[in-house]
């Protein structure tokens, strides 16, 4: 989301390369361009830039050492040459920041979906991707399927990678440092707050997450889904159903013994709202089963009926779960 505490340091470059990403497209809509002049003005006469006196600097160059007499030569104050300076400073400065805000749509698609959508997708190499809600796939605009086949995914998303006759590999990067480098096959790739997973359904694909210090390649099976949670190391399970890390497809939730706080973490992924269990007996209960909902109030009917709890609209986009009497 983009919040005035965003643009500001974007003036002071102090965001990330997905945070400019996201600040491209809030730019792409007109109604946020003169909001975001207002708060570049407001950032500019909070900081304002130091601008030299040259005359002034001219003037005593030219005064004897421990003299107070005036200069030799008295420049003319209103010699064009310094308005011109300033004028072709501030046009520098404007196309340099036209330059990096048109960089990321000239050289980039992006896709996204917004909370409870799913939308299904077919690259420019023949192999198609089902997004999940609240997911943001990024992908270049040009030559994908002849030089490069990377993708930047940020959300969740089942990949059907076509091979190709070239043996280019397809590549997935998320924001936390792993790649999943494939060749042709069918796989899952969750990478949101809490770290990323990866479930393979079909063929055969490498992980590798430098960032994690993992150097060596980890290769995986079908069947297998690999865990990496933030800051940690891959955790892999095998024979694992596969239809599990999919029914997401069809706008299904599968808990197996889950807690009632992972749930939570899942609701607000999926539909974008703040689940709250003040109860702590309540928020260590756990969920068994597969439900079909495509809003968070459908889905937190059907929980408060198996916990025997009460659900309360506290807010716009909140909602608490309470023991009932």
């Amino acid at each position: 989301m983009v919040t005035k505490d965003l643009i500001l340091k974007s003036f002071d470059g102090r965001t990330t390369p997905l945070q400019r990403a996201l600040l491209v497209d809030w730019l792409n809509e007109s109604a946020n361009v003169e909001q975001y002049y207002e708060w570049l003005e407001e950032w500019e006469r909070a900081n304002p830039q130091f601008l030299p006196n040259e005359v002034l600097a001219f003037e005593r160059s030219l005064r004897q050492p421990g003299s107070d007499s005036k200069p030799l030569i008295q420049p003319n104050d209103r010699t064009p040459w310094r308005r011109w300076l300033l004028a072709a400073s501030v046009l520098l400065a404007l196309l340099t920041g036209g330059i990096w805000l048109l960089q990321e749509p000239l050289l980039y698609v992006r896709h996204q979906t917004t909370f409870g959508e799913l939308r299904t997708l077919t690259l420019p190499d023949g192999s198609q991707v089902t997004l999940n809600a609240n997911t943001q796939l990024r992908l270049p605009r040009w030559q994908f399927g002849s030089k490069t086949r990377e993708v930047w995914l940020t959300g969740e998303a089942e990949f059907s990678v076509r091979h190709l006759l070239s043996n280019h590999p397809f590549l997935v990067h998320t924001p936390d440092g792993l790649t999943v480098r494939v060749l042709g096959t069918e796989f899952v790739v969750y990478s949101r707050a809490r770290g990323s997973k990866v479930a393979l359904t079909k063929g055969s694909i490498q992980l590798q997450a430098d960032q994690h210090g993992l150097t060596k390649p980890l290769t995986i099976k079908p069947g297998d889904v690999v865990t990496l949670p933030n800051k940690g190391r891959f955790s892999l399970r095998h024979q694992q159903t596969a239809s599990t890390y999919t029914a997401w497809k069809d706008h299904q939730f599968v808990f197996k013994n889950t807690p009632l706080t992972d749930v939570a973490h899942q609701i607000a992924e999926q539909f974008g709202v703040t689940v709250d269990v003040p109860d702590m007996t309540l928020a260590q209960s756990k969920i068994g089963g597969t439900f079909r909902a495509q809003s968070a109030p459908e889905l937190l009917g059907v929980i408060a009926q198996m916990l025997n709890a009460h659900v309360n609209k506290t807010g716009r986009q909140r909602y608490s779960l309470s023991v009932n009497p």
